[in-house]
């Protein structure tokens, strides 16, 4: 029996020295990988959410990050807002493109530390265009190809095939010893004269889009899988120079190679990764929704109308408290992307503030008037300009104030022969041949040239005494003090002018 102790008691010793290595309880940790979905159009929201996602697998300190690329692109400060998030981030970053990443969405995938492609898959096409696909200038198409370049080479990859998406004006070749070089079309056709034997991978006028076999076979894609199970099968996670990286077997191999097995150490494998994928919640969805340039600029129209349609009654009811809804929804739901508005929401009211005095207080319609329209748009526009691209900002604040003009001029047409309109709104005219009559103006003519003292301070306007009557006047002039002798010099009406009497 004490024997059977004592084996027994060693073979726990043995185990626990076992699991003391620190190699093997790594091993023995499955890993945990959080999956970002990039399946929609690249914009504020989609930005949004990444950031968050990134944020909550830093908190949970998991193994990798893979992100599910299957987008057609989309808005280019958004990418770029990701691509800085991504590189900002210490944990291992995989793009598994499923099964294409174009314009935006090449971008990402190649800010990222690895790149898997479904088989049939594409990447590429980064051209920036506007909203309805026209070409930018070269500014912009500068800006992007320097971006996609810088994105590759921090990666280790060819930053010739990334500007050869983005600009059509080059000539993307394979040489002789099998480097791959874009060139400028007179470059190449030199080349060419002096008998250089080159392969032309995208030709000038065409920009660069590869398939999952020219993406491994350029060396842009480090493998291929159907699923996230199969990729995660290929990769493991290692130390290389203390720095911690997610590499397939062969790609480890390859590093020991060049710095030997001391400075490449295995940490875990992913193949029995636990896999955590980062959805979108409902406030996720609705705030992309509600923050999309065509729903914005619906919103916005609606917002208009129904402050305009509340100026034009009485109280306050439905189109106003449905215009403050809409208004709301398109600067809190910006707001919810980290887009400053704040100022823009103080500017939009002030504007409004304007409106009102200039139909309420001030009349006709002048400079308040003017400059409150112009607060309360240019704070508007100031908002999609901070959210979109510059064309796409232009386009959806153009079509919000399009509807609202045609939504005004129909409900000006319909409202007035509707019952709850007539309800709201006074129609009939009390004129005299109904037997209404306004009250007799009195004739304040008599009082022209008479003088009078000032009993209020007129600034400009105030009272004054003739005899035993009380006038309200205003100056001609400047401040009149009480007790100063006044003599009336204009009557129009009921507006009655006066001035400071020369005593001498």
């Amino acid at each position: 029996m004490k024997n059977k102790m004592r084996v027994l008691s060693g073979m726990l010793i043995l185990l626990g020295s076992l699991l003391s290595i620190p190699w093997l309880a790594a091993l023995s940790d499955e890993g945990l990988v959080y999956v970002i979905d990039i399946r929609n159009e690249i914009g504020s929201g989609l930005r949004v959410y990444i950031e968050n996602g990134i944020r909550q697998a830093e908190e949970a300190d998991v193994d990798a990050i893979i992100f599910d690329v299957h987008t057609p692109g989309g808005a280019v400060a958004a990418a770029r807002d990701i691509i800085d998030a991504i590189q900002r981030t210490d944990i291992p970053t995989i793009a598994f493109v499923n099964t294409e990443a174009i314009s935006a969405g090449a971008m990402i995938s190649l800010s990222c530390d690895q790149i898997i492609m479904r088989p049939g898959g594409a990447i590429g096409d980064s051209a920036p265009v506007t909203i309805q696909g026209e070409e930018l200038s070269e500014k912009a198409v500068s800006y992007i190809r320097g971006k996609i370049r810088a994105t590759a080479e921090r990666q280790g990859r060819n930053p010739d095939i990334a500007a050869a998406m983005v600009d059509k004006r080059l000539v993307l070749v394979r040489l002789e010893n099998g480097e791959i070089v874009a060139l400028r079309p007179e470059a190449y056709s030199e080349q060419k004269e002096d008998g250089e034997e080159m392969e032309i991978i995208a030709d000038e006028g065409e920009l660069l889009t590869l398939t999952t076999e020219e993406a491994l076979r350029y060396h842009l894609a480090d493998g291929e899988a159907d699923t996230i199970d199969d990729l995660l099968a290929m990769y493991q996670i290692v130390e290389v120079d203390d720095e911690r990286k997610v590499l397939t077997m062969d790609a480890v191999t390859e590093e020991r190679a060049a710095l030997g097995d001391d400075n490449v150490k295995v940490i875990k494998s992913l193949e029995n990764a636990t896999t955590k994928e980062v959805s979108l919640t409902f406030m996720d969805r609705f705030v992309l929704f509600i923050t999309s340039p065509v729903v914005s600029a619906m919103l916005l129209a609606l917002g208009g109308i129904g402050l305009w349609v509340e100026i034009q009654t009485p109280g306050f009811g439905f189109p106003g408290i449905t215009g403050l809804i809409c208004l709301a929804l398109v600067f809190g739901g910006h707001r919810l992307l980290n887009i400053a508005v704040d100022y823009a929401i103080l500017v939009f009211i002030v504007g409004v503030a304007l409106l009102l005095l200039e139909f309420f207080v001030i009349p006709g319609f002048g400079i308040a008037g003017i400059a409150g329209i112009a607060l309360m748009l240019g704070s508007v526009f100031f908002v999609f300009r901070n959210a979109y691209e510059l064309s796409t900002a232009i386009t959806s604040f153009s079509i919000s104030i399009l509807l609202m003009f045609v939504i005004a001029i129909v409900l000006a047409y319909t409202l007035p022969k509707t019952r709850t309109w007539n309800n709201l709104v006074l129609e009939t005219a009390m004129d005299s041949g109904m037997g209404y009559h306004s009250a007799p103006r009195e004739d304040f003519q008599e009082y022209l040239g008479n003088t009078g003292i000032a009993m209020t301070p007129l600034r400009p306007s105030g009272m004054i005494r003739v005899g035993d009557r009380r006038l309200d006047v205003v100056t001609a002039g400047d401040f009149i003090a009480p007790e100063t002798p006044v003599r009336i010099i204009a009557v129009e009406g009921a507006k009655i002018s006066v001035e400071v009497v020369d005593e001498t």
